[in-house]
């Protein structure tokens, strides 16, 4: 029965999205190489080349002191010989998706450079820990943080007089914007963003992580996936790298520590200020990659 009322509120707040944002070209293939580990260089190298214009934002960063490369990448195949399938799919991921939502859309009382910072902020931070815990698909961390908290934005760009409403009860009621979601619309941006992962054919796991990013002990395909995006979105917060709605302080999810666990059996809540402070030097690296916001 709850279940049913959930499904019914999320419909109902899905109504009120007059228009539905489609997933660029680029970004929906580079999705679907997700699926597939055999894919060529020559595939993906083909897939970026065919937009100029990414082609060149994709080079620019490449060639940026992020990588330090000593000698100019000229050609997305360089990039993808020397840097790796994984980190120009990365890439390219992450500029196509912050091009489909421009903020001129955005609701006034929406941050849209502060939001994608703290969500590239997030990704960063996943790929850290993806490392660190030896995760074995670190290219699903990075596109799973970084649009973990895709529900906003979409509130915020195409349903404003709901989003207004979550942002006056986040002041009015001192509380989180998930909690106010849940307070005024019966429905949080962790569900609408698994709807809209849905719609957009991603994998089953990064659905499932979008959707239960504050909850990860929900997740059943792949709990690590959650637990990592839920650690990253605290580290990120506690170092105010960005804004996601609101000043509340966020603490991992209790079950993020038993969950990877099992990736690292020495692991407990003590380490959470060791990644904080190596994620800062992370983020200092990463410079260029938050220029990528418009």
């Amino acid at each position: 029965m709850q279940r049913e009322k959930a499904s019914l509120r999320l419909r109902s707040v899905i109504a009120h999205i007059s228009t539905l944002p489609t997933l660029p070209a680029i970004a929906s293939q580079v999705i679907e190489l997700l699926h597939d580990p055999r894919t060529s260089i020559q595939k993906v190298a083909n897939v970026i080349s065919s937009d100029q214009s990414l082609t060149s934002a994709v080079l620019k960063l490449v060639n940026s002191s992020y990588y330090g490369f000593p000698r100019q990448i000229s050609t997305v195949k360089h990039a993808l010989v020397i840097l790796g399938f994984s980190e120009i799919r990365n890439i390219t991921f992450a500029i196509s998706i912050l091009r489909s939502f421009p903020g001129s859309k955005s609701s006034p009382s929406f941050d849209h450079r502060e939001f994608w910072r703290h969500s590239i902020g997030c990704a960063v931070a996943a790929k850290m820990l993806a490392k660190f815990f030896r995760y074995r698909v670190s290219g699903k961390v990075f596109v799973a943080a970084l649009i973990h908290d895709i529900g906003k934005i979409l509130l915020s760009q195409y349903a404003r007089d709901l989003f207004e409403k979550v942002v006056e009860g986040v002041f009015s009621q001192g509380v989180s914007f998930y909690q106010a979601e849940k307070n005024i619309l019966g429905v949080t941006h962790a569900e609408i963003g698994g709807w809209l992962a849905s719609r957009w054919n991603f994998p089953q796991e990064i659905e499932e992580s979008i959707r239960f990013h504050h909850l990860p002990f929900k997740a059943k395909i792949d709990p690590s996936l959650s637990a990592v995006v839920n650690l990253s979105d605290a580290l990120v917060r506690l170092k105010s790298i960005g804004w996601s709605g609101d000043e509340k302080i966020f603490h991992p999810h209790p079950s993020v520590w038993k969950i990877l666990k099992s990736l690292r059996p020495d692991l407990d809540e003590s380490y959470f200020e060791y990644f904080g402070t190596i994620l800062e030097e992370e983020v200092k690296r990463a410079k260029p990659l938050f220029e990528i916001i418009r």
